[in-house]
């Protein structure tokens, strides 16, 4: 690490400049007083530093001491650490996480981000004995997914935050041997399982005329649930019938994948749409909520949908908080009296879409567009399930009914 040259400021004529101090053998320096200057390198750039030594020879030492107090900063390392010569070239855990939040912040999505910053939180927390990245091994996520076991969480869960982990590791090239399926407790996901025709007639029998119009955007799109959060009318072209997918940059939103795209409109939700418009309760956003901004609770609003229409599974069973203010408390809580059923979410509305699109004839790769999914592998989940009601001919004549 190469010592900042020092210096000192001298006029010349009614002008001052920076004259730098020669040093080495046979350079007098010791007859030299303050105040001194020296210009060390912090990311690239050469900085200039008021130093508040009186004698040159002070003046050295802090400027010495200066470039590696820089130089530490840099690495998000105390002095101590990076004058330990094992430590100087090592990258610290917590300067990993923020860089790896910080590129995040460029190319994920905000409810993406913020996942990232609870996993790798709760990460930190749980392996406090570790200074530095490479330190991190197979034990230090064995140790992660027992912390996380211990508050609660479900496998499902405990998979996607170690997954977040892991993607930090890889992307320094640290290799940990951690099993995703030896080191992490097995979980079946949901299949994709499109609501069944009696079940939407219940939901949308149950809703009123605001909720319908909602719910059947969801419906006749397939959109996802900020696409339709922060849909505008701008986006819907009402001559070709068609719904644009795209950027939001003043609210953050950017659609999934990066990508924008063109969805159709069903004849009838355009109708809905237009008569909609003319009385529309924002010059921008398509629904609302009270306060005049994009809904953001079309989940929560389903789920209570769902219970009072009495298609609730009746077996899910979580903790809620019930009370108001300081009177809240958890309370353990059954899908038969409260809107907490696991089986009914937004993403069935769409997977129901996509399925009747299926079976309307229209081919896989178009539907993949209409989806917005970069693989057709993850379209194809979203297909080829037929409710068996609408097959009990072909089902009995298989068995020899």
């Amino acid at each position: 690490m190469l010592s900042p040259s020092l210096y000192k400021r001298v006029k010349v004529g009614d002008r001052w400049k920076y004259e730098r101090i020669a040093e080495g053998r046979g350079r007098r320096t010791g007859d030299l007083t303050g105040p001194f200057y020296a210009r060390p390198f912090f990311k690239g750039k050469q900085l200039w530093k008021t130093l508040s030594a009186e004698t040159f020879a002070e003046a050295r030492e802090e400027a010495d001491h200066l470039n590696v107090a820089l130089a530490a900063q840099a690495k998000g390392l105390t002095v101590a650490e990076l004058e330990t010569m094992t430590n100087a070239n090592r990258i610290p855990l917590k300067k990993a996480v923020e860089d790896f939040l910080s590129e995040a912040s460029k190319k994920k999505r905000p409810k993406t981000l913020i996942g990232y910053q609870l996993n790798l939180r709760q990460f930190l927390d749980s392996a406090k004995s570790i200074n530095f990245l490479d330190e991190v091994t197979k034990q230090t996520i064995r140790e992660f997914r027992d912390y996380l076991i211990q508050k609660g969480y479900e496998p499902r869960t405990l998979h996607n935050r170690v997954m977040t982990v892991l993607s930090l590791l890889n992307e320094h090239n640290i290799q940990t041997e951690f099993s995703l399926t030896s080191d992490l407790p097995t979980y079946e996901e949901d299949p994709p399982v499109p609501f069944a025709e009696e079940e939407l007639k219940k939901l949308f029998t149950t809703m009123n005329g605001e909720e319908r119009v909602r719910y059947r955007f969801f419906l006749g799109t397939a959109c996802r649930e900020q696409e339709v959060q922060y849909a505008t009318w701008s986006d819907v072209d009402f001559e070709k019938m068609e719904f644009h997918v795209r950027q939001k940059q003043d609210v953050g939103f950017t659609p999934k994948n990066h990508e924008k795209r063109t969805v159709p409109i069903p004849a009838s939700l355009a109708a809905l749409l237009k008569e909609r418009k003319k009385h529309a309760a924002h010059s921008r956003w398509i629904f609302v909520n009270k306060d005049g901004k994009p809904e953001g609770h079309f989940l929560k609003k389903l789920k209570r949908i769902a219970l009072e229409a009495g298609i609730n599974c009746g077996e899910c069973t979580t903790t809620f908080n019930k009370g108001r203010y300081d009177r809240k408390r958890p309370v353990e809580v059954t899908c038969k009296t409260d809107p907490v059923c696991r089986h009914v979410f937004l993403h069935r509305l769409r997977k129901t879409c996509a399925s009747r699109w299926e079976a309307a004839g229209i081919p896989v790769r178009t539907i993949q567009a209409w989806l917005g999914h970069k693989d057709l592998s993850t379209t194809q989940r979203y297909l080829g399930v037929t409710d068996s009601s609408k097959l009990r001919s072909k089902i009995d004549a298989a068995a020899g009914d």
